[in-house]
Order: C-alpha cells, then sequence, then structure tokens
C-alpha cells in the first residue's frame, strides 16, 4: 500500500502467487472516497474474486444506497468520506445486517478514530500506510473465510488488549479507584482531592496502573478506561464512572455503604 502522500497511485500491477479465491463471494462493494483509489481497490477486489462483482461508491449515502438495494458478502470500507464518518457507516451497516463480512481499510491513528474503532464492528482492519498490495488480497481472502486480519500498528491500540475481567484481576481496589477518577484526563490534583488521597498517592497509582496494563502515556490511559468501562463518556459531555462500583465490589462492600460519598453519587 502507499504512504499517505501517494495514496492515490496504488499499484494495480498483476500480483502473483496469492491464495485461491474463495468461489462462495458473489458480490463486494468497495467504499473509497476518491474515483481513483476506489477503482485501484476495485481491480484488488476483482483480482482476490474473479467471480465476484465488485461495486463503488464514493460517499456515505451511494454505499448505503448500494447495500440497501443488495446486501454485499463482503465490504471493504474506507473511513474518510465526504459526508458521513466511516465509523458512523460501520454502525449503520452493523444495525442494518447490510454486509457479511467487512474489511476496514484505514491509515488514520488519531484518538477519535482509534476510540471509535473499539468499538465497532468489522471483521479485518488494514493499515493502507504500511502494508503491501499482497497483504491486502490476503486480508481480503481471510476475511471472507470467515478469520480476522488486523495489521500489527492496530492491534495494541484496537484489539490486544486485557479483556476487562483480566484487568480486574490486575488491579487492587485502590488502583481501581484512581484509574476511574483518571480515566477521563483528570489531573493528579484534581483526583486526589475528589478521592481524599495525597496528590503523591494518586501520582503512585498512576505510575502502577501504566506499568500493570503496558501502558506508555496518560492518553492511552484514558482511553484504555473508556475501552474497559471504567469510565463512559455520554454524549452531552457527562462523565459516569463505572469502576468506582467495581472498586466497592472487588472490596466486598455495599456500594451504597462503602464510604466514599463520590460513590453514592454516582449511583444516584
Amino acid at each position: 500500500m502507499p504512504n499517505a502522500k501517494n495514496q492515490h497511485k496504488i499499484s494495480t500491477e498483476k500480483i502473483d502467487e496469492v491464495p485461491s479465491p474463495l468461489e462462495w463471494v458473489g458480490r463486494i462493494v468497495v467504499g473509497q472516497w476518491g474515483r481513483t483509489y476506489a477503482e485501484a481497490l476495485q481491480t484488488c477486489c476483482s483480482r482476490a474474486f474473479p467471480r465476484a462483482e465488485v461495486s463503488v461508491g464514493c460517499t456515505g449515502a451511494k454505499i448505503l444506497e448500494g447495500l440497501r438495494a443488495k446486501r454485499a458478502d463482503l465490504l471493504l470500507l474506507a473511513l474518510v468520506m465526504p459526508d458521513i464518518h466511516g465509523v458512523d457507516l460501520l454502525k449503520t451497516v452493523a444495525n442494518e445486517r447490510l454486509a457479511l463480512r467487512v474489511l476496514v481499510v484505514c491509515h488514520q491513528r488519531d484518538e477519535r478514530t482509534l476510540l471509535a474503532l473499539r468499538d465497532s464492528q468489522f471483521d479485518g482492519l488494514l493499515d493502507t500506510q504500511e502494508e503491501p498490495v499482497e497483504t491486502l488480497v490476503k486480508a481480503l481472502h481471510m476475511v471472507a473465510a470467515g478469520r480476522s486480519y488486523v495489521s500489527e500498528v492496530f492491534r495494541d491500540t484496537v484489539v490486544d488488549r486485557d479483556p476487562v475481567g483480566v484487568v480486574w484481576q490486575k488491579l487492587t481496589p485502590a488502583e481501581i479507584r484512581v484509574f476511574s477518577a483518571i480515566g477521563d484526563g483528570t489531573g493528579n490534583e484534581e483526583a486526589a482531592q475528589w478521592l481524599k488521597l495525597s496528590e503523591a498517592t494518586v501520582q503512585t497509582h498512576r505510575r502502577n496502573l501504566m506499568h500493570k496494563l503496558g501502558i506508555s502515556s496518560s492518553a492511552k490511559l484514558v482511553r484504555e478506561a473508556i475501552r474497559l468501562g471504567f469510565v463512559r463518556i455520554l454524549s452531552d459531555g457527562k462523565v459516569i464512572r463505572p469502576g468506582l462500583v467495581f472498586a466497592a465490589v472487588k472490596e466486598a462492600a455495599s456500594p451504597k455503604d462503602c464510604g466514599y460519598p463520590y460513590l453514592r453519587d454516582e449511583l444516584t
């Protein structure tokens, strides 16, 4: 795959020694803003599945129109569209069951996109900035066969993090409380006042959390808190902290009687 500067110059030369095409794939939809690049992706799909009908949509509206007219066996979708964000498009596709399998092609690594992808439904995620065309073809075959493909660059940030049950076992109740307090980006001083702890104690817990979770920055810590459900940020900007309940449960205490006024506020 090309880098971001010349992404519209994707190679369409013949690809040798790729896996045998899967015969059952009858209809593929390519969603990509930019006709030249979309047609290059279309060519790759046709080579991967020679018997399939491959159509292209360059706007979210056109993609949905085509999918609603006839469901796709495989959707190859880029996230950048002129009229709708690709993540929102993914939600519609999932809710209406418009595609049997979905492979997302993406080179964006901003916080908003990575957070949104954590909650999205797809079968494969390929980095168009780093991966060669041959990998795209193989990823198409893997996804169509019911397997998953995720580019290595996305595995740590999108999929390969510990599930909440594993994190529950790793962390102490005190660490869970601090995780919930700082999980929306709240600083150490404010979290310390809220939890009635010293700032140094909060800083120590923050450092331990980052070590236990294998996280290297505060931004990633926030992302992990949201992914795991310790913190939820609502559409109106309000923050709720279910992790405070997790901490109380781990201490085998009744949340309503645990003695933490901030937790009682969360439950009312």
